[in-house]
């Protein structure tokens, strides 16, 4: 007869082999599935008043709440921030606003943090596409928002856009993959007053003002939003067949839902989570078949990338320490570039050794008109790679380009 220890050993491993066999089954079920991959339900938005800035590090009347309506009458809630240096100047101004507030995109248009960005031609804004999860203002995006400001001049202001998708924060709906792409697109729409399938929703005839350029736009996605930031940049390009934006910075991303189960960590305490299916090809096969939203980002890029005289200026960066996406799910992205330019244009590249433990690959069109970047970085993790230094660098370098 087995010993106590043996049968309790063996019941425990059978317990968690049974648990992880329901789990990954459920996640073929769509309504647990996107629960799982976007995670918009770990809401705090249920007792965090967004409103309330202060508690996210900005100081009063910074921020200009604003919603945007999308597509399936879903409203979405974003952010306008204001680098330091304009709210100091105009501080009077923003603070005596008779009537501040959250209001509609075209009401909010018209209060003082907007105007300072809608009618300044040498502005720029970053639009962030933050991962699943939590809202807008949760752990490291304010930090972000704040990083992303910092390279504000008086020369060449830049603000920060952020918004919640659908589900998440105080957004109305539920996500999916075309729901979220269709919130971008709204965003974009109303930043750029642009004539596609979503302007009417946010241009009311009664209320007239400027719009940004799309070259005064740069999109920076992180994890999730590495996914949406390129969706949108494609659909907005090649679907909408709109003027394309300034520039896309992706920070922890990966070539495709599918590949990445391969690999992905949450938050890098547990196995990849289809690795202990390793030994049945057939089932790792039968599962990846069942996810309902692909978020192919390696095939988009690629599909930009091989269209002429399309600008594309597009920052790839990935922290070897990220052990919730391992870096070469960002190489992937990589690897669909060197595909797609097919040994056409120029390439660089730093080399990786002892003293210099990072590295950088570049790609440059023939004609100018397209670049690629790519760079590993040594530390930063999964969240802490959109607060470092190492971000604010790859922003000026755009900021300087034409």
């Amino acid at each position: 007869m087995a010993p106590t220890w043996v049968k309790q050993c063996f019941w425990t491993l059978a317990g968690t082999g049974a648990v992880y066999v329901l789990s990954v089954l459920a996640l073929t079920i769509p309504v647990l599935q996107r629960n799982a991959t976007y995670a918009h339900n770990i809401n705090p938005a249920y007792w965090q008043n967004l409103s309330n800035v202060e508690q996210f590090g900005f100081v009063h009347h910074q921020v200009q709440p604003f919603t945007v309506r999308s597509t399936n009458n879903v409203t979405l809630h974003a952010w306008h921030i204001l680098p330091a240096h304009l709210y100091r100047e105009h501080k009077e101004k923003l603070i005596n606003q008779p009537d501040f507030g959250l209001k509609p995109f075209d009401e909010a248009a018209e209060a003082v943090g907007l105007r300072l960005l809608l009618d300044e031609p040498n502005a720029k804004v970053v639009v962030s596409f933050h991962g699943n999860a939590a809202h807008i203002g949760s752990s490291h995006r304010p930090a972000t928002y704040q990083q992303l400001l910092s390279t504000s001049t008086v020369e060449q202001p830049v603000h920060v856009v952020a918004f919640d998708y659908r589900g998440f924060g105080m957004s109305t709906g539920t996500p999916n993959e075309q729901g979220v792409i269709d919130d971008g697109i709204a965003v974009m729409s109303a930043l750029c007053g642009s004539p596609d399938r979503l302007a009417a929703t946010n241009r009311s005839p009664s209320l007239s003002h400027s719009s940004l350029q799309p070259s005064q736009i740069i999109l920076v996605g992180q994890s999730l939003g590495t996914f949406i930031s390129t969706a949108t940049y494609h659909e907005w390009t090649i679907r909408l067949q709109q003027a394309p934006f300034k520039a896309l910075i992706l920070l922890a991303s990966f070539s495709s839902l599918t590949k990445l189960l391969d690999s992905y960590s949450i938050k890098g305490f547990t196995p990849p989570l289809l690795s202990p299916l390793t030994q049945y090809p057939y089932v790792q096969n039968w599962i990846r078949q069942r996810i309902h939203d692909k978020w192919d980002t390696a095939s988009r890029i690629k599909e930009m990338l091989t269209l002429p005289n399309m600008k594309l200026d597009l920052s790839i960066m990935h922290a070897k320490d990220d052990w919730e996406i391992p870096y070469h799910e960002g190489y992937m992205n990589w690897l669909a570039v060197e595909e797609a330019v097919n040994g056409t244009g120029t390439f660089t590249s730093t080399h990786e050794d002892l003293f210099y433990p990072e590295f950088t690959k570049s790609w440059v069109s023939d004609d100018g008109v397209k670049m690629v970047r790519w760079d590993k970085v040594r530390h930063g993790g999964h969240n802490r790679l959109p607060t470092s230094e190492h971000l604010k660098v790859i922003l000026y370098d755009i900021l300087e380009r034409q």
